[in-house]
């Protein structure tokens, strides 16, 4: 495991993130395991060497920022934290109280990384990092970050204040930042640290065409790399990609997290899991480097499914009201 600096922070981050939306989260990533399991895998995220562990208030309604607090309570100090609320939730008369209760639930009194989940079209983004700003000042947060936003959101918001971090939707399959957002970062040293690192499981190779999802799965054709016609080219697309994991003798999820993270301006790739076990595969997209030309290649072979999905706002919408911004 390596470990960088976080953009314009003074924190030092593994280059493999824990997601923990599965964690505690419901029934929206598939079936939901007891609670023992989830600390397992926490535990053994930490002893593989992840120091960074990305939570957020919604994820199960606060229950994953639970989870993540009970589990490290003895030991807070050793792991680094990040999370995360909506816009409208970051404004004068709710900040603090919205930090405070993350707080409570993470058990510790101070929290890494606190980022602005989503833009909104009714909340100047400018009222949300002047409030972060006091809180950090008091010592609560350490840095602020900002997800989900556009080139021209993240312009105005760092009028207001100095932004740490980024956190988009990044894989193989989609590659919208590439587009002026990773420049941006890299020109203005923000850290990167990429969600949906392997496609929201996409990229495991695991899925069949014929592969039925629970209905309260989110990928149950319900978000852009799930629809039907994205997901069979996405399946077909996997087996190309499969050559350059027998090649290098990994899993396509380990080649598809070491193309990200070796991408350069990326700090950091968030990987969810549920077990233990995927945390120990996902550790080894760390330990070796591919070719220069298999990255080029790679990245060519996976645009044929991204071509498809980058008209797509968000993973979420075609046509997000929430990333417009006159």
């Amino acid at each position: 495991m390596k470990y960088v600096k976080l953009g314009n922070s003074d924190i030092t981050v593994s280059t493999i993130t824990f997601g923990t939306w599965a964690i505690g989260a419901g029934k929206e990533w598939g079936k939901s395991l007891d609670d023992s399991e989830y600390v397992k895998t926490l535990h053994a995220a930490y002893d593989q060497g992840i120091t960074f562990f990305d939570t957020a208030n919604g994820y199960g309604n606060g229950r994953s920022e639970e989870v993540l607090g009970n589990t490290f309570k003895s030991n807070r100090e050793k792991i680094i934290i990040s999370t995360k609320s909506g816009s409208p939730t970051l404004v004068k008369d709710n900040a603090e109280k919205t930090v405070d209760d993350c707080l409570r639930r993470l058990q510790t009194d101070y929290i890494d990384v606190f980022l602005i989940h989503w833009p909104n079209l009714t909340v100047d983004v400018r009222e949300n990092m002047e409030q972060l700003n006091k809180l950090k000042e008091k010592g609560k947060i350490r840095s602020i970050g900002v997800s989900n936003f556009t080139i021209k959101h993240m312009k105005k918001a760092i009028t207001a204040g100095q932004i740490d971090v980024f956190q988009p939707c990044y894989s193989l399959y989609w590659r919208q930042i590439e587009n002026g957002l990773l420049d941006y970062c890299k020109d203005n040293n923000i850290g990167v640290m990429t969600y949906s690192s392997i496609a929201s499981g996409l990229l495991t190779g695991k899925f069949t065409k014929d592969w039925v999802f629970d209905e309260t799965d989110m990928r149950n054709n319900k978000i852009a790399l799930f629809k039907k016609d994205v997901f069979e080219k996405a399946i077909i697309t996997n087996e190309k990609l499969q050559y350059y994991a027998d090649k290098y003798k990994k899993t396509l999820a380990q080649i598809a997290i070491n193309w990200v993270i070796n991408k350069e301006g990326i700090t950091t790739a968030i990987v969810g899991a549920k077990r233990a076990v995927q945390v120990i595969d996902n550790v080894k997209a760390t330990d070796f480097i591919m070719d220069k030309e298999d990255y080029v290649k790679i990245g060519e072979i996976a645009m044929s499914v991204y071509n498809m999905v980058n008209d797509w706002d968000t993973m979420y919408q075609k046509d997000d009201p929430r990333m417009k911004l006159d």
